[in-house]
């Protein structure tokens, strides 16, 4: 890692120096460091000097005998993670990765917040948007209405008393088919002797015996399973 250091003689650089580091020690103890790297001139008043530092160093550069005592000295920090921020700050992204982000950007428009720009943006949507027609609304209901009446063509009472027999034609799917077909399975499936109690329960194809048995006064009964 380089570091730099500037020196300056009332106000202009000064430049033809020789600096050393005469403060090189460890942050964590105190102790000096030995070694202390050189430094060298860039140009302008400016300096340098690399390290490579294990751990936090306190750092004075001496500019030498030649500058005021104000202008003598400099002090800095260095630490191992110098050179992890220096890589950070000096890396960019690729031109493609630039031209990414530019493609992006300029769809954008140049004043979102402007009232007219809001403006545009809503009415463009707005513009793009199709809602349907009263005359096409109107015929979705109806076309509901019909669905909703074609379901509803049974009552309670029609189920209860009505005669809902095979005779009968009702449109396909409707309640009072659906209710039929519930019916048909249970007729089927459980015929009822209704003198005697004596029951058949079939299985599912309707003529396969699954169990019989007889119901008593209180409703319950021990079938006998074949």
């Amino acid at each position: 890692m380089i570091y730099v250091v500037y020196f300056s003689d009332a106000g202009a650089p000064k430049t033809g120096l020789s600096p050393s580091l005469v403060t090189y020690k460890k942050v964590s103890d105190g102790s000096d460091v030995a070694s202390p790297p050189a430094v060298t001139e860039i140009g302008g008043g400016f300096y340098k000097f690399a390290a490579t530092p294990a751990e936090a160093l306190v750092v004075r550069v001496d500019g030498g005998a030649a500058l005021a005592s104000a202008d003598r000295h400099k002090v800095m920090q260095i630490t191992p993670h110098d050179a992890d921020l220096d890589a950070q700050v000096s890396t960019r992204g690729s031109q493609a990765d630039l031209t990414a982000v530019r493609l992006k950007t300029d769809n954008l428009p140049p004043d979102p917040a402007a009232d007219a720009g809001i403006e545009a943006h809503v009415l463009a949507v707005l513009n793009t948007y199709d809602p349907p027609t009263r005359a096409e609304a109107a015929v979705d209901k109806e076309a509901v209405l019909g669905a909703i009446a074609a379901l509803n063509d049974i009552t309670v009472g029609e189920i209860l008393y009505g005669d809902i027999s095979d005779g009968l034609a009702f449109p396909a799917n409707s309640l009072a088919d659906l209710v039929r077909k519930l019916f048909w399975m249970l007729c089927n499936r459980l015929v009822i002797d209704g003198e005697t109690g004596a029951f058949t329960a079939y299985q599912g194809d309707g003529a396969t015996p699954a169990a019989t048995g007889t119901f008593s006064d209180n409703g319950r009964s021990a079938p006998t399973w074949p």
